[in-house]
């Protein structure tokens, strides 16, 4: 097995090292020093390899520090002001019980994972699939608690956890995420379903667990989740699972199937990257009664012409694809709306006691905005409908500047009613609870809803346009993409747990909006012919 697993790095070290050298070319000033023949050199790579290994181990407890700190530290100490040292533990371990023991579990399964280096080294280099998930998931736990212990340790610590309860608190997650394997392996013998594909079902899990997670503290409930965790009893039972499930999981001889079932690839020849095509090009296909016209469904081309006239037609030709995330998001919003608006009707006197206030509201409305924006799904079927054809072309990529204020316009529409939907839906919670139906808080969160909306399309949209990270295959694989998306999304996270009034913070989203829009314009007009590509 150490073989197997020496060959295994070796693979994820030439991968990520290949990857490094080509990212590198295409920044700029530094990109043009390093030339397409460094692929061949052996000895140079080797050099990069070792940076690369380096660079993917800092990222792993970089990672592990960023989650313990950000979901599981911040909240604690944001959220609960007041809280004594022992409660502040007890509300740490239940946000890390939900989200990694309940949340996690279910959502990732090494596995059934569907990952191109499973198919290459079991398809293409015809490893014993055996020998393959045992250095695997050797690898994959070691690392796991590995990169979590200092993360545990240095935050565990400051949220009242003594040395030993945090290492432990490690350890059983580690072992329980064994036992969790174990568990998708018997349900996919048992019935063949491979549970973390059930986007529906793993999705609701993900937000129950969330929900579960951060509504006690944000109601000062404190669960007696620590006690149970860390009895001796659940320790013995977590540990005796965990220890059972991995030796079950390395004497298991059923991993052909379960190969087979995770790359679905019989022929080697074939890439496991068609699959993921398939399944990426079915999200962003029209429905054919799009194509067809009748007397209600004509649009009106008259004054209309060059890229206004072309997107004009394939907004209309793919309209059910365009509406339908927004539809979507618009009964989402009036489902909640609606009983939200039930909740506080029967718990009306129960409110005024916890002293409702809209402004608790500001610090979520980043993350909920740029959830609910529809701008990567339709950057994602425009890319498929249409871009990628026409971007072969000299006149439509030196045109870039023009066709993204024609689809900004279009997406910010979009992102606006969806807004409006989400104001409305606040507002009548908010009258439901005994609040004025208009007041100065009420405007504020009207002006910041429709402030974010129009932010997150414009990032959407510069993103697309600058960076165009989608390849032929539709598979994102732009580095740089991933880490300004991560860079938003955090930003979104911490400002939960910020303490920034409702005035400041709608003066930073005006702020926000204006530079990023004139920011841009201004790139995209610069710099859009280059990057708005074919990859």
């Amino acid at each position: 097995m150490f073989r197997t697993f020496l060959t295994l790095f070796s693979i994820r070290a030439s991968t990520t090292t290949n990857m490094l050298i080509y990212y590198i070319q295409k920044l700029p000033i530094i990109g043009k020093l390093i030339k397409g023949n460094l692929y061949s050199q052996l000895d140079v790579k080797k050099a990069i390899s070792i940076i690369a290994i380096i660079i993917t181990q800092l990222f792993g407890f970089a990672l592990r520090f960023l989650y313990v700190g950000l979901l599981l530290f911040l909240p604690v100490i944001g959220l609960g002001e007041g809280l004594s040292d022992e409660d502040r533990l007890k509300q740490f371990v239940h946000i890390f019980a939900m989200i990694s023991f309940v949340a996690a579990s279910v959502s990732t399964a090494t596995i059934l994972e569907p990952k191109r280096e499973k198919y290459v080294a079991v398809k293409l280099m015809r490893m014993s699939p055996t020998r393959y998930m045992q250095a695997t998931f050797g690898y994959r736990y070691l690392t796991f608690f590995v990169y979590l212990v200092p993360a545990m340790l240095i935050f565990g610590t400051l949220a009242g956890a003594s040395f030993l309860e945090a290492l432990l608190l490690a350890a059983l997650i580690t072992l329980w995420r064994i036992a969790a394997e174990y568990g998708h392996l018997k349900l996919f013998e048992k019935t063949g379903i491979v549970l973390i594909k059930q986007t529906a079902i793993v999705w609701v899990v993900i937000f129950a667990g969330y929900v579960a997670a951060y509504v006690p503290i944000l109601l000062n409930i404190v669960p007696p989740t620590e006690m149970i965790l860390l009895s001796l009893p659940a320790i013995i039972v977590i540990t005796a699972g965990g220890l059972f499930a991995a030796i079950k999981l390395v004497r298991y001889t059923g991993y052909r199937e379960v190969v087979d079932a995770a790359t679905k690839r019989d022929d080697p020849l074939l890439d496991l990257g068609r699959m993921m095509t398939e399944t990426n090009k079915k999200s962003v296909e029209s429905k054919d009664s799009d194509y067809t016209t009748d007397n209600k469904q004509k649009i009106n081309l008259e004054n209309k012409e060059g890229f206004a006239y072309l997107n004009a037609i394939f907004f209309h030709r793919h309209r059910s694809l365009i509406s339908s995330p927004v539809n979507k998001r618009l009964a989402i919003i009036g489902a909640v709306g609606v009983v939200g608006v039930m909740l506080m009707l029967l718990f009306k006197n129960k409110m005024q006691q916890w002293h409702w206030d809209l402004e608790a509201i500001f610090p979520f409305l980043f993350l909920i905005m740029y959830f609910l924006s529809v701008g990567e799904t339709i950057c994602k079927a425009m890319f498929y409908n249409c871009d990628l054809s026409l971007m072969r072309y000299s006149f439509y990529r030196s045109a870039a500047y023009e066709h993204f204020k024609i689809r900004l316009g279009k997406i910010i529409g979009m992102n606006l009613l969806i807004a409006a939907t989400v104001g409305v839906a606040i507002t009548a919670i908010h009258a439901a609870a005994g609040g004025e139906w208009l007041s100065q808080q009420l405007l504020m969160l009207w002006l910041c809803v429709i402030l974010l909306s129009i932010f997150v399309s414009i990032h959407h949209m510069f993103m697309y346009y600058i960076f165009q990270p989608y390849s032929t295959e539709l598979n994102v694989k732009n580095p740089l993409y991933y880490a300004v998306n991560m860079l938003v999304s955090a930003a979104s996270g911490v400002m939960i747990f910020s303490s920034v009034q409702a005035v400041p913070l709608t003066i930073v989203f005006v702020a926000l909006t204006i530079i990023y829009l004139v920011a841009a314009l201004v790139l995209v007009r610069k710099f859009g012919a280059k990057t708005f590509r074919v990859k």
